[in-house]
């Protein structure tokens, strides 16, 4: 007889009921995973550790595995922690690494490195030549180097604004301290005073370090000049012409050179500043110490050291003129128109034309001294009266202190009248009288 086995699950061996706590087992596994310190530290997000660890751990419904049983899900549970927290999950490992990632920030605005000025002009300046530069700009400093070999020189600076904007220039010794700076609201013809010999450089800027211009610079030396032509004797003749030449637009200054006795004295008749022409004449000695400068009147000079002597003619706004050098002698003078002395105080003994901004020379002799009058028909015209030696008499406001105190030859040299046009005039000396 066959024997039947029940459907039923409570007919069925014991061998069925494990495999039911297994899986009761592993469903209640799941949540220990998810509670662990894993679970805790992905604030709700399941990691993959655990996930494989509970499909492992847990069969499908009805499944039977051989290798799970209780010790199995201990094993499996305990293993799993240690797991979890060493190993990041997904989802934190891609939040690390958008927060550990180099960081691209918008670059702020390159201004590029400011360009020094451009310097268009400079370099090598020699004595008595005249450098032309088109073009300074803005902050731009234009650097020009000379060297002078005498201790003590004397520069002579020449610049001139050819357009645009005022200039500045200094002049410092090659160690680096200032020897001079000319002022831009001065005309542009300056002396500086230099210290040892060596070099020395000249930098010219704009006065505001703004705008453009244009200028030529020239420098001479007074004690290493460029050249120096020697003047005529002529020159210290009052019937000479005198010596003509032409000054070059912007050069600083010409050096002529002469021989007079020491003690001479001299009237610098030509440049003259009453001219209006802007010359301007230097004398120096044979040390070249300055003796003597034209102004704007008349100016004698007086020869008080030893020779030769140089004779600098300068154009004060360094225009381009044509000039002459006349340096007549009021001591011991030549070329006077001769007077005679008469006894009536109404003869006129000379006459003559006297041009703008001139002086005209008279001489006469006595044979004894005392007191003289002297007489000039137009009242404009000024004069004075000198012995041999060039030593001041008397003048026109002084006539009865006019007394002679020797016998001998005297000059007397009249200027003033119209400055416009040429003034005719007579004079006359009578005397001496005692």
């Amino acid at each position: 007889m066959r024997t039947t086995l029940s459907a039923y699950p409570e007919k069925r061996t014991s061998r069925g009921f494990p495999r039911l706590a297994l899986a009761a087992a592993a469903v209640l596994t799941v949540p220990a995973f998810l509670v662990g310190p894993s679970a805790a530290a992905t604030s709700g997000t399941t990691p993959a550790a655990a996930t494989t660890s509970s499909s492992t751990a847990s069969a499908p419904t009805g499944a039977v595995s051989p290798a799970s049983s209780p010790t199995a899900t201990t094993r499996a549970s305990s293993l799993t922690a240690p797991a979890l927290a060493a190993s990041p999950s997904p989802a934190r490992s891609g939040t690390a690494g958008l927060t550990t990632e180099q960081t691209r920030t918008r670059s702020a605005t390159i201004t590029p490195a400011q360009r020094p000025p451009r310097s268009f002009c400079g370099g090598k300046l020699a004595f008595g030549t005249v450098e032309s530069c088109g073009l300074i700009i803005g902050q731009a400093q234009d650097t020009w180097t000379f060297t002078t070999t005498a201790d003590s020189d004397v520069l002579y600076v020449q610049v001139v604004e050819v357009a645009g904007a005022s200039l500045a220039v200094r002049v410092n010794h090659q160690d680096g301290w200032k020897a001079c700076e000319l002022d831009p609201y001065r005309e542009y013809l300056n002396q500086c005073r230099l210290g040892p010999a060596g070099a020395y450089t000249v930098t010219v800027t704009t006065e505001s370090g703004s705008g453009k211009g244009a200028y030529t610079l020239s420098i001479e030396s007074r004690r290493t000049p460029s050249a120096c032509g020697q003047l005529p004797e002529d020159v210290f003749s009052w019937a000479s012409a005198g010596a003509s030449g032409t000054l070059p637009a912007g050069l600083a200054a010409r050096c002529f050179t002469f021989a007079q006795p020491t003690g001479s004295k001299l009237f610098i008749a030509e440049p003259h500043a009453r001219d209006l022409t802007g010359f301007r004449v230097d004398i120096l000695d044979a040390r070249q110490w300055h003796l003597c400068q034209t102004g704007y009147d008349a100016s004698d000079c007086t020869l008080s050291n030893p020779g030769p002597y140089r004779v600098f003619i300068q154009q004060i706004d360094g225009k381009g003129a044509p000039y002459t050098i006349r340096l007549p002698r009021i001591s011991q003078a030549v070329g006077c128109s001769a007077l005679s002395p008469a006894g009536d105080p109404g003869t006129a003994t000379g006459q003559g034309r006297l041009e703008p901004n001139q002086r005209v020379c008279h001489s006469f002799s006595t044979t004894t001294a005392g007191h003289v009058d002297i007489r000039v028909d137009q009242q404009s015209i000024t004069w004075k009266l000198y012995d041999d030696t060039g030593r001041y008499i008397c003048n026109e406001s002084s006539v009865e202190y006019c007394v002679l105190p020797a016998a001998g030859p005297y000059t007397l040299l009249l200027w003033g009248g119209n400055h416009y046009k040429a003034v005719d005039y007579q004079v006359a000396v009578t005397g001496p009288t005692t």
